[in-house]
């Protein structure tokens, strides 16, 4: 499916039925699923989305579509927020766009109400070889309550400019056909 490219269309707010067309198992959060605690339904995730898609100033269907596809992918319809895969995960590696350490550190750095205990624990320089697993864990679980963790995504989303480049640059990954899937589906959704 070829999605067409049209000047930016403004959308309202995502709602929770729009999360579960785009991924049907956010309807729900599966009890006996690993990573039970970490998991959001779609109705607990829209409010979340749309606080931060309003504080980043982000409204075109195609920007909200990037970021919305990429979260979903990378959690697996936010099933977790941390990185789980190949087991243990990677350190430091989390939120609702699954970040990498480089990217979870300035995102507690830029964020004012962790800036200060991030800078405590593992200073300015987020490839210092002295910081430990621990201590990128300890500085990714700042960022991981609901307001950050879904937040984060726009915030990397508004750093750095278009779909393949937050990819390639937030995400440390490449354009896949089963990535670019998830965002045709998200704009195909969000332009109804």
């Amino acid at each position: 499916m070829v999605i067409p490219c049209h000047p930016p269309k403004n959308s309202s707010d995502i709602t929770p039925f729009q999360l579960t067309l785009i991924a049907p198992s956010t309807r729900a959060c599966n009890i006996s699923a690993p990573f039970t605690d970490e998991c959001r339904t779609a109705e607990q995730a829209a409010p979340f989305i749309n606080k931060a898609f309003t504080d980043y100033a982000i409204a075109s269907v195609g920007e909200k579509a990037a970021i919305l596809s990429v979260m979903l992918f990378e959690t697996g319809g936010f099933k977790f927020d941390r990185s789980h895969f190949p087991a243990p995960g990677r350190p430091g590696q989390g939120t609702r766009n699954l970040m990498t350490f480089p990217f979870v550190h300035q995102y507690a750095l830029d964020t004012p109400s962790t800036h200060s205990r991030a800078l405590a624990l593992a200073g300015t320089n987020a490839t210092d070889p002295s910081i430990t697993n621990d201590t990128m864990n300890a500085v990714r679980d700042l960022v991981l309550g609901d307001e950050l963790g879904f937040a984060s995504a726009m915030w990397c989303g508004s750093t750095r400019p278009g779909w393949e480049n937050y990819i390639a640059a937030c995400v440390f990954t490449g354009v896949t056909e089963d990535r670019a899937a998830v965002w045709e589906k998200t704009v195909s959704v969000l332009s109804l």
